[in-house]
């Protein structure tokens, strides 16, 4: 069974009266969708925080405040007002359920899940515990993934990215730009292209392969397999205790 919760039905869930017409408005909605066979879980989310935890139970539950905002605007000719809304929401799901995030801005925090595709575009990232694959593509905010039991494959345009513990392996298809941190990983790693930032990789059971990286250093250690460098372009290279061949750009 699979479960969708758009961005128009949280909207309706958390709606606010018509009335209410003061500067700031809040409201308190709580929602819950019974299991027994929910396997995939659909999030579309707008502006507003966003957390959702896995659990043993086997239903979803939804618990978020709605905040509407009216703020005077003064333009050229005029003096208006200008509307503002977001929706923190915090959601329950089984831990056995699959992922589906497309979501807008504002923070996002994910745990105990099986596993997760992300689609992000402002907003700082904390991903944690997913038992297995994880995709991200995220346009801005730093991103902490933290316990992986499949394989991470991770899309960036900016901010810090801090990958701790991959039992799979990690594809980096691009970095724009913000230092990349990839820790303990049981497969392999591979940076197709970083833009601009430092890299550093440590301990990582294969090898480690990154493809092009324009600007910025590179540091790897403790690596199971082979080391290669496809191209560099500024910044330095260093790298100690690699198990395999190092190969690197002249």
């Amino acid at each position: 069974m699979k479960l969708i919760l758009g961005s128009a039905l949280l909207a309706c869930a958390f709606a606010l009266p018509a009335h209410a017409d003061d500067c700031k408005h809040t409201a308190h909605r709580t929602a819950n969708s019974a299991g027994p066979d929910i396997e995939k879980v659909v999030i579309e989310a707008r502006a507003g925080d966003l957390v959702v935890r896995g659990s043993d139970s086997r239903d979803v539950s939804v618990d978020g405040v709605y905040v509407r905002t009216v703020l005077p605007e003064i333009g050229d000719n005029f003096f208006g007002m200008g509307r503002y809304a977001y929706m923190d929401v915090r959601i329950g799901v089984p831990k056995s359920a699959t992922l589906k995030i497309d979501d807008s801005s504002g923070d996002m925090e994910v745990a105990d899940v099986q596993a997760a595709t992300i689609n992000d575009s402002s907003g700082d990232q904390t991903l944690e515990n997913v038992a297995g694959d994880l995709d991200v593509t995220d346009s801005s905010g730093e991103i902490k993934i933290i316990k992986v039991g499949g394989g991470l494959r991770l899309s960036d345009s900016s901010g810090d990215v801090d990958v701790d513990g991959v039992q799979g392996d990690v594809m980096v298809e691009v970095d724009s730009s913000g230092d990349l941190d990839i820790r303990h990983v049981s497969g392999g790693v591979h940076v197709r292209n970083d833009s601009s930032g430092d890299i550093e990789i440590h301990d990582v059971k294969r090898d480690v392969l990154i493809d092009e990286d324009s600007s910025g250093g590179i540091r790897v250690g403790d690596v199971g397999g082979d080391f290669t460098v496809g191209s560099d372009g500024s910044g330095g290279i260093h790298f100690e205790r690699v198990a395999g061949q190092v190969h690197l750009p002249d």
